[in-house]
C-alpha cells in the first residue's frame, strides 16, 4: 500500500514539474511572420514580451529578405525612427484610452499578394 502511495506522490511531483516548465517557457510570446523565405520578426527592446501603457518602448522589425523601403507598418502609437542592416526601427507608445481590449493590432505589408500581408496581435 505504501508502494503504491509512494508511486502516486512520484506521478504527482513529475506532472507539476512538467507543467510547471512548459507554462514558464510558452508564456514568452514571439513575434514572428514567415512567408516561404521572407521573415519579420518584432522584437521588443526592453526586454519584455508586452508593451506599457504611456511609455515608449523601442522595437526592432527585423527583416529577411525583405527590404526595408517594401514594408509598411500601420499601428496605433508606432512611429518610425530609422532603418540600417535589415532592421526597422520603431518607437511604440500606446495611451491606456487609444486601445478597446489590452491587445495592439500591428499591420505589415510587403507586397501586393494577401500572404505578403500580416497582422500582428500584441498584448
Amino acid at each position: 500500500m505504501k508502494k503504491h502511495y509512494l508511486l502516486l506522490l512520484a506521478g504527482i511531483i513529475l506532472v507539476s514539474v512538467f507543467t510547471s516548465y512548459y507554462s514558464k517557457t510558452e508564456k514568452k510570446q514571439k513575434f514572428i511572420y514567415e512567408n516561404g523565405n521572407q521573415k519579420i520578426e518584432i522584437k521588443i527592446l526592453s526586454g519584455n514580451d508586452y508593451l506599457e501603457y504611456n511609455k515608449p518602448i523601442r522595437t526592432n522589425f527585423e527583416l529577411t529578405n525583405i527590404t526595408a523601403s517594401d514594408l509598411m507598418i500601420v499601428g496605433r502609437g508606432v512611429r518610425f525612427l530609422g532603418s540600417e542592416n535589415g532592421n526597422v526601427k520603431t518607437q511604440i507608445k500606446v495611451k491606456n484610452n487609444d486601445l478597446e481590449s489590452d491587445t495592439l493590432a500591428i499591420r505589415v505589408r510587403f507586397g501586393e499578394q494577401p500572404e505578403e500581408n500580416h497582422e500582428f496581435l500584441v498584448l
